[in-house]
């Protein structure tokens, strides 16, 4: 890579830690916010707005990668892509949990004051009812937006119990595996015990000994490499 490459793959990586640090700050102002609906959605399109920056430079990353010539230096690049991919879904994550738990707080904040207010007393009874209707429609719009953040939270709950279960069944394959491997080697080790006593019970005989020595390390290796390759199959 040449040195005009090599300062534009600098400025792409210094944008990529930019941005990410810009989302990781923004996700945090949510976290902390005690604010109304229309400051969350500020933020949170702000936060949309730096992920897509940051989805940008990854993938100029990636092409970087991509047209390098050396394959040791296109492999390294493609790795950090990787990397900052990885770095991209945490945060959008990330983001999803802040914005849904803020969500629910403030919809809890906008029903707690619908519900505590009082009618003023003096009002006309025209003005009552405007109070009372608009109040059912707040409450209306409150409840279904709960709603939509309660199936979001649905959503997230059934994705993390997938994610498990595949872990689930890396690990009973792994275990699958090892027993095998355990069973190979009683049965080796039996054949071995096999193997000591006929040469305890023929012990005297030199001639006889040395073939049954030879005989039983041939067995000894030949399981072995049996237990070698049947390992590196599973």
């Amino acid at each position: 890579m040449v040195g005009e490459e090599q300062v534009y793959l600098s400025v792409v990586r210094q944008d990529i830690v930019k941005y990410d640090m810009m989302v990781k700050s923004l996700i945090q102002e949510i976290r902390e916010l005690d604010g109304s609906q229309a400051e969350l959605d500020d933020i949170g399109s702000l936060v949309r707005s730096r992920i897509a920056q940051l989805r940008e430079q990854i993938e100029e990353l990636r092409r970087l990668a991509q047209e390098e010539d050396k394959e040791e230096e296109r492999q390294h690049l493609a790795e950090e892509a990787a990397r900052s991919e990885k770095m991209l879904q945490d945060d959008h994550q990330a983001f999803r949990n802040a914005l849904l738990v803020a969500q629910l707080t403030i919809n809890q904040s906008s029903k707690e004051e619908l519900l505590s207010k009082k009618v003023v007393e003096g009002e006309g009874e025209g003005s009552v009812r405007h109070r009372e209707r608009r109040s059912r429609e707040l409450l209306m719009r409150d409840s279904s937006r709960l709603s939509e953040d309660l199936l979001t939270v649905t959503r997230l709950i059934q994705d993390n119990v997938q994610k498990s279960g595949l872990t689930v069944d890396t690990l009973v394959e792994g275990s699958q595996g090892l027993t095998g491997t355990h069973d190979e080697l009683m049965t080796m080790g039996s054949v071995i015990s096999q193997a000591r006593k006929i040469l305890n019970k023929y012990g005297r005989r030199e001639n006889t000994d040395k073939l049954l020595i030879f005989l039983g390390l041939v067995f000894f290796l030949a399981s072995c490499m049996v237990v070698v390759r049947n390992r590196f199959i599973f």
